[in-house]
């Protein structure tokens, strides 16, 4: 019996893997995260793992941005108006430049790889 609850934990925390790898480190509004004040704009690279064209944003699993003391992550960001979301599809490489924007960051321009 002891063997037959032992194995059973051991599949189930085997089958966790998947789901905490999936998760991505998504930081949705990063609230409480602790970043340093950007001036002015600064650029990254990523993809893009989501648009949302009606709310004009976009969701990207981008790389550290040391400018901003952020780690590497994937998380959501407003789109200004000028950025045509049209040109863009889910899974694109991209560059992309931050500028602040209320109490967060703006995509301000993205273009493909």
């Amino acid at each position: 019996m002891k063997l037959k609850n032992l194995m059973t934990a051991v599949v189930f925390g085997l089958s966790l893997g998947p789901v905490l790898a999936a998760a991505d480190n998504n930081m949705g509004s990063m609230s409480g995260m602790d970043t340093k004040e950007s001036a002015g704009p600064v650029q990254s690279r990523g993809v893009i793992t989501m648009i949302n064209t009606e709310n004009r944003k976009v969701t990207l699993k981008h790389e550290p941005i040391p400018a901003l003391n952020w780690p590497g992550m994937t998380m959501g960001f407003p789109v200004a108006p000028e950025v045509d979301l049209d040109a863009l599809d889910k899974g694109d490489k991209v560059v992309f430049t931050l500028a602040p924007a209320g109490k967060g960051q703006q995509v301000t321009s993205i273009r493909k790889q």
